[in-house]
């Protein structure tokens, strides 16, 4: 592919990645878990709001780390690595739809539509980790295919030290169903991937023991499957519209997708297995489909037009400008960039109360307490909805955040 279409894809997954200042809950978590690392030099154990961080691990941290001592530790660096993934994701698609649809020009149409996936958009300016995973189960994904099973192992280790065991699951799931072999289980490669993915891992067993095994392996994976741990429990159709919302400006092709999927069967069982699997979660974010998306892209390839996808990457060039400029207006109004200057400047302790807004803890660089009931002195961060509880208490800032109307207040 010519260089002209890398430079699109930084325009359709980096542009305006500075815009906002970080926003939802994980931004911040995975943000203050960076600073404390840069701060203590301490890269192995992660800490939010000076407590250990077992929910995730580290290489999101590592990479996010690393362009920020290219770059400068900004949302612009910080949100890079998703934003490079994305790319990665998208030209993965391509190679993978070459293996599969044997037409050139109909494999570059899907790493087009892949630019055009709107859930891309978003996923590739946020500091999370879904987004460098899919990356990393695609590529290994990718190199299965190809045959290249030590090198897709070693793939699947940065997946599995990206988010853990789904980095694994899903691509030699995915595997099984394209091919309908087991060559996958190249002993040299698992070995590799048990000695590289698992060696963060041996060091958090080996200093915390089981407390750590069940907090991320018990607790953060199978517990949230299951629904033991209630989190986030949408109804078993809520993929459904995001799919549909992601891919909006394919929808008038969806009749022709249906014969795609008649000739590539085994790549629309691909999307399916990804979307069925987390649909059966009890417990369901939209990001977690990610990996069903360079399917999808490949399906849709096989059936829109040349002409149509031509409009489609005009107008949605159009849209991420419109978008940046609400983008730009929505952050006038927001709560962080009015509270966290002044959280950071004051010698006063700051508690949460029934909110946690985790970049406030990034940006003003301190721990921020949860409070119960009682009415401290100091700063309290909480929802507007709560403020008639701190009567006495002075407003410093309000503002909104996608939850929600948030103020800041000074109780003395």
């Amino acid at each position: 592919m010519r260089f002209y279409y890398f430079l699109l894809s930084i325009y359709f997954f980096v542009f305006g990645n500075w815009i906002l200042s970080f926003t939802s809950l994980d931004e911040g978590r995975n943000m203050d878990a960076v600073r404390n690392m840069i701060e203590s030099g301490n890269y192995l154990i992660p800490f939010y709001n000076c407590h250990e961080r077992f929910e995730k691990p580290p290489l999101l941290y590592w990479l996010v780390i690393l362009s920020s001592k290219i770059f400068g530790l900004n949302e612009f660096s910080a949100r890079l690595v998703s934003g490079i993934s994305a790319i990665g994701v998208s030209f993965l698609t391509y190679l993978i739809a070459k293996e599969y649809i044997k037409d050139e020009k109909r494999a570059f149409f899907s790493f087009i539509v892949s630019l055009t996936l709107i859930h891309y958009w978003i996923e590739s300016r946020a500091v999370v980790p879904e987004m460098l995973l899919t990356f990393f189960m695609t590529l290994g994904l990718y190199l299965f295919i190809k045959e290249r099973f030590i090198l897709g192992w070693i793939s699947l280790s940065l997946a599995f030290l990206t988010k853990g065991p789904v980095g694994v699951f899903l691509p030699v799931s995915v595997y099984l169903i394209l091919k309908r072999n087991f060559k996958v289980f190249n002993l040299k490669g698992i070995l590799l991937f048990l000695l590289l993915g698992g060696s963060w891992y041996y060091v958090m067993l080996i200093k915390y023991g089981y407390e750590y095994f069940y907090k991320f392996f018990i607790y953060e994976n199978v517990m949230r499957f299951t629904g033991e741990r209630k989190v986030h429990p949408y109804p078993f159709w809520y993929y459904i519209p995001v799919v549909l919302v992601s891919t909006i400006f394919y929808i008038p092709f969806y009749y022709k997708v249906t014969k795609a999927v008649k000739k590539h069967f085994p790549v629309f069982l691909w999307a399916l297995f990804v979307i069925l699997f987390f649909s059966l979660s009890k417990n369901k974010l939209h990001h977690y489909i990610l990996f069903s998306y360079p399917a999808i892209a490949i399906l849709i390839a096989e059936a829109v037009s040349e002409r149509y996808l031509k409009r489609v990457l005009i107008i949605s060039s159009l849209l991420i400008i419109f978008l940046s400029f609400g983008l730009y207006y929505y952050e006038n109004l927001r709560f962080v960039p009015k509270a966290y200057p002044i959280i950071k400047n004051s010698s006063e302790n700051a508690y949460f109360y029934r909110a946690e807004v985790s970049s406030l803890v990034y940006y003003s660089g301190k721990c921020i307490k949860s409070l119960e009931n009682e009415t401290p002195k100091g700063l309290v961060i909480t929802k507007e909805k709560y403020k008639k509880k701190f009567k006495s208490c002075e407003t410093l800032a309000r503002g909104i955040e996608f939850d929600g109307k948030y103020v800041l207040l000074r109780c003395n």
